[in-house]
């Protein structure tokens, strides 16, 4: 059988970072995307309105439930992963933010060259600066991922699309859809179990499948395993009636047809304590309210265009608002062990005191746990071993995790962007390392 240098397990924002740090790799690689040949059709409500829209399964699998009354989770199995249904916002930390600093990018200049790099090939929009609101609040247009290069109003298809043009620039790439079921440790190389029961042998592996696919992934291949750890957001939610009276006409500010239309931060002392998106329900697709209100995907194609956004939904991230889950893989439940006060949340209440100086009427809300937005930090037993420590130890440093599973802290702001700038920096240093040693023998 033949037996690949590298082999990348994703496919994914993490995975395309790491296939944009293989361009000028020599040896034989293999990528396996994760494709499922029969994927869940469920999931949010903006998943399954996306799936509608574009009149395709919502392909997600592994579904697994939550304690209390949170909807279960799910794993992406598709190409782009679920920067497919949440990933528009590209998001570059400031210096005195949490952006992951290690030996993979050592400085706050090393990962700032990163974003660029990794993003080089996508079409970002917005992120100007538009003005200072006061108390430390400022706007800007939201810095959207609207597409790649070649396609730049592909929206959500974006990164799938630039996956699958990474891909046909790597000729020697060999591409295996499915889903890899267990990882074993061989003599002289690693083992990929397929789902389909064939078998993928490498002698470098980097795991993308994201930190739920990861998570599970592991507990398949280490029996040893029976707690995992990992964390996310819970955004506060706010909607707001009157809301122009302290931002202005939302028609002032939509934008391109895009849900996201404005983006508030509150910064101290350069770092920002508050994210906030503001949204246009006009611009939303009628498939999404239908959906949330329980009625399923209708009407598609449609917008809410026709009428006024006279609510309009805020969703806030802060230092407050993460969430810490605990998932036992033998009880197939992921259980939430803490989540967010919005009564301590100080960040949280500086904005409602300076809507309520606007006379802005709100009603507070919750994001249930588990939607994915900023999952991070994937740690194993009671002593929280971390994924790297964990997978160093178990696979002899032939396994590498290169997802947000390997960020310890993140700032407030969306991370998918450095994430991917991360996966980039350790793929890089991986396969420099690599071919000293190749080199030197």
């Amino acid at each position: 059988m033949r037996v690949f240098d590298v082999a990348l397990i994703g496919a994914g924002p993490a995975s395309y970072a790491a296939l944009t740090a293989m361009r000028a790799v020599s040896g034989s690689v293999v990528v396996v995307t994760g494709e499922a040949s029969e994927p869940f059709e469920g999931g949010p409500a903006k998943m399954v309105s996306v799936a509608y829209e574009r009149q395709q399964p919502a392909f997600m699998t592994e579904c697994t439930d939550v304690s209390g009354d949170a909807p279960p989770l799910f794993v992406a199995a598709e190409i782009g992963g679920l920067a497919n249904y949440w990933g528009r916002q590209l998001q570059v930390y400031n210096s005195e933010d949490s952006w992951g600093r290690g030996r993979y990018l050592e400085t706050w200049t090393d990962y700032a060259t990163a974003c660029d790099t990794v993003q080089s090939d996508l079409q970002v929009i917005g992120g100007a600066r538009l003005g200072n609101l006061g108390d430390g609040l400022e706007k800007s247009a939201p810095r959207l991922l609207a597409g790649t290069k070649d396609a730049p109003d592909i929206g959500l298809g974006a990164m799938a699309r630039a996956v699958e043009n990474r891909l046909r620039e790597m000729p020697s790439v060999e591409v295996r859809a499915g889903r890899v079921q267990r990882i074993e440790n061989d003599q002289n190389c690693v083992n990929l179990q397929m789902a389909d029961g064939t078998r993928v042998q490498a002698r470098q592996v980097f795991v993308a499948a994201g930190v739920l696919g990861t998570a599970t992934l592991l507990a398949r291949s280490l029996p040893q395993i029976t707690e995992i750890g990992f964390v996310d957001h819970a955004p506060h939610t706010i909607n707001c009636l009157r809301l122009g009276r302290a931002l202005g006409s939302p028609r002032h500010y939509r934008n391109r047809g895009n849900f996201h239309a404005l983006t508030l931060k509150l910064k101290r002392e350069g770092r920002c304590d508050l994210f906030a998106s503001v949204y246009a329900v006009s611009q939303a697709p009628v498939s999404l309210v239908t959906t949330t209100l329980g009625l399923g995907p209708r009407l598609r194609g449609w917008r809410v265009g026709r009428f006024i956004d006279f609510v309009q939904p805020v969703r806030i991230w802060t230092p407050k608002t993460f969430v810490q889950f605990r998932f036992q893989p033998q009880q197939s439940q992921i259980e939430v062990t803490h989540v967010p006060e919005p009564e301590q949340d100080d960040g949280l209440q500086q904005l409602l005191q300076w809507l309520a100086s606007h006379r802005v009427r709100h009603n507070l809300g919750r994001t249930a746990p588990g939607q994915g937005f900023h999952y991070h930090n994937l740690t194993f037993g009671p002593g929280r071993e971390p994924v790297d420590q964990l997978v160093d130890t178990a696979f002899q440093q032939r396994v590498r995790v290169i997802d947000a599973s390997c960020l310890t802290e993140i700032g407030c702001a969306p991370h998918t962007l450095t994430s991917m700038a991360q996966a980039y920096g350790r793929v890089r240093h991986d396969l420099a390392s690599t071919e000293r040693v190749r080199e030197a023998i």
